[in-house]
């Protein structure tokens, strides 16, 4: 009889701290499960740029619209005189790279491709 609660007591004790050991574990940083991807960068024609509000309108090539948000720290690469040449360059292709705040798409990045020559 003394063997049995023997038995039971040890069974019991490994349970308590296997259960213990792995309560234990490390838990992933905050923000890590949250932490999305930054979506594809998108090519496209520029349609229109509002350079009081600081966007740009670019028609991508599956036909649909997509608005973004530049500020000082948007690099743009290939274009005349940085953000104010933007507003010269309706009709220009370029691939914005961008993140998603929010509902708001904020340019990080932006590559205006040169005009083919005529």
């Amino acid at each position: 009889m003394n063997l049995i609660h023997v038995c039971i007591a040890f069974s019991l004790a490994g349970l308590v701290s296997t259960a213990t050991a792995s309560a234990q574990q490390p838990a992933p940083p905050a923000g890590e499960h949250a932490r999305a991807k930054s979506p594809e960068p998108v090519t496209g024609e520029i349609l229109a740029v509002d350079s009081n509000a600081r966007t740009i309108v670019v028609k991508t090539t599956s036909d649909t619209e997509m608005k973004f948000s530049y500020s000082d720290e948007t690099v743009i690469v290939g274009g005349d005189k940085g953000p104010a040449g933007l507003a010269t360059s309706t009709g220009t292709i370029v691939t914005v790279t961008y993140d998603v705040h929010g509902t708001a798409n904020i340019a990080i990045k932006i590559e205006v491709k040169p005009k083919p020559q005529l």
